[in-house]
């Protein structure tokens, strides 16, 4: 024998969801970088949140470049270039902050740290100071000498900005007699 035919029962269910108070629901980002990188190479910058996000998050930093999250994800980077060589300051740091955090849907989102410092190691470049002075002088006039820096390569080094002071001693007068021929 067969049974009678089955209807299944069709209800609307409502479902209340309450947030407890006094629960942190905070999400944390952190902003990392290398410990150090060399002058004229790059720095990748970063952005790790605690929980998956669940809209992109765009992270803004204080040296203008910006960071997004994509939805779903914990991790973000940016690549921007370090300071480039210059022959007057030897390794610095560099500290980037995130200004501004906004989007992943979350409850609460924090930024953690004091940003992310990185050692900008002084890359040594031979810088030579090469003499020329005026061809002939008359009788009582003055040689004007001129100093000017080359790289290694030959080529002029011109963005000095720090004084350049360059002395020359007094010569004994025998340095500088040239003896009849």
């Amino acid at each position: 024998k067969c049974s009678p035919p089955v209807t299944p029962l069709i209800a609307a269910v409502n479902t209340t969801v309450t947030d407890t108070p006094g629960t942190d629901n905070t999400t944390t980002v952190t902003l990392t970088a290398p410990s150090a990188v060399n002058e004229g190479g790059q720095i990748t910058y970063t952005a790790t949140l605690s929980n998956k996000a669940g809209t992109d998050v765009t992270l803004k930093l204080d040296n203008g470049s910006s960071i997004t999250i994509k939805a779903g994800e914990t991790v973000g980077t940016v690549t921007v270039p370090a300071p480039t060589d210059d022959v007057f300051i030897d390794k610095s740091t560099q500290t980037v902050k995130i200004t501004d955090a906004s989007g992943g849907n979350f409850e609460k989102l924090e930024v953690a740290g004091n940003g992310a410092t990185t050692t900008i190691n002084d890359t040594i470049d031979k810088v030579d100071v090469v003499l020329t002075a005026t061809t002939t002088v008359g009788e009582g006039g003055n040689i004007v000498y001129t100093a000017s820096l080359v790289d290694k390569n030959g080529a002029a080094v011109t963005n000095i900005t720090n004084p350049l002071t360059v002395t020359l001693d007094k010569w004994p007068d025998h340095h500088h007699r040239r003896k009849p021929d």
